[in-house]
């Protein structure tokens, strides 16, 4: 349980017979929360298991409380808060929640710029819970709040939420290069697997691959759809938990995956997704994955895959190529 999900417990009697929605829930204990109230989980991380998995939260009728764990991104975060008032006609209390340490202090600006009052409700396992009364707002629109990131003849949309949102980050950028400078498979069908905004498979689509991407945030999700959509490519973007939507083996798969978990540090993912991949690969299938070089991830490749080879590399990131 995180310590935003127990510093939210501490709270059972203010919660007590009140209708909450939980917006961008990052933790699955919430769903089991021990409070007397009726309690609804909107989340962009598909593993939540939320009510709503979706960009941005529908504040459901008759609710009275609306609960945000802080955001990793500042974006994020003002992107629900202007969200949140557009979605409601009258003044409805709001919860901000989140580590000491994680940037609660430098969000509380954005919180108090909707609300009449933010005040200090609790402060316990190193979090901070603040209250005040959001003010409505303007609808907005996920478009709105959408950002092209440009990359030589193609084009992909970001929203807030999205890995590297706004820009390219620098992994992928080695990892376009690297698969532009080599002689890959006959194109085929490919996953993108964490796909974020959609630019690895763009690049894919536009080259003749039948791609499917794959992200768990929502948000991605929605991203990738637009950028094929912008760039009259066709894709299957789904969201799910790495493989859990995939059907059927391909000939390829490509991956910038996530070091992160929300804000731990954690190979874990990266880890499943090799150990996966092998199931989900044609005979002499392809990964190209691309990751920090300190991260360990050839010896699992080798355990995995036939053949493995550094396709390229900076002193930051290396890309690698296994081979079924």
């Amino acid at each position: 349980m995180e310590n935003t999900t127990q510093l939210l417990l501490r709270q059972a009697d203010a919660l007590s017979g009140r209708h909450v929605l939980v917006v961008d829930a990052n933790d699955t204990a919430l769903k089991s929360l021990d409070v007397d109230a009726s309690l609804q989980l909107h989340a962009d991380d598909f593993t939540i298991g939320a009510q709503q998995w979706a960009p941005a939260p529908t504040v459901p009728a008759g609710t009275d409380l609306l609960v945000l764990p802080l955001p990793k991104s500042i974006d994020r975060l003002r992107f629900l808060l202007n969200w949140l008032a557009g979605e409601i006609t009258e003044p409805m209390e709001c919860w901000l929640v989140g580590p000491a340490k994680g940037g609660i202090r430098g969000a509380l600006k954005y919180l108090e710029a909707h609300v009449d009052e933010a005040t200090l409700v609790d402060s316990a396992r190193h979090c901070k819970l603040y209250s005040g009364m959001l003010q409505p707002g303007e609808p907005q629109t996920l478009d709105a709040w959408g950002e092209v990131i440009t990359v030589e003849s193609l084009s992909a949309v970001s929203y807030p939420g999205v890995f590297s949102h706004g820009r390219l980050d620098e992994g992928s950028r080695l990892l376009l290069d690297v698969l532009a400078a080599n002689r890959l498979p006959s194109p085929g069908r490919v996953i993108d697997m964490g796909c974020g905004a959609g630019v690895l498979s763009v690049w894919l689509a536009r080259r003749g691959w039948q791609v499917q991407a794959v992200d768990v945030s929502a948000s991605a999700v929605a991203a990738s759809k637009a950028s094929l959509a912008r760039n009259d490519l066709q894709g299957l973007v789904t969201g799910g938990d790495l493989f859990s939507a995939s059907q059927g083996r391909v000939d390829m798969i490509v991956s910038n995956p996530p070091f992160h978990d929300r804000r731990q540090r954690t190979t874990d993912i990266t880890r499943r997704l090799i150990a996966e991949a092998p199931s989900h690969l044609k005979s002499d299938g392809e990964m190209w994955l691309v990751a920090n070089r300190e991260l360990p991830y050839v010896q699992w490749l080798d355990e995995a895959f036939r053949h493995v080879q550094v396709a390229g590399e900076t002193t930051r990131f290396r890309v690698y190529r296994a081979v079924l």
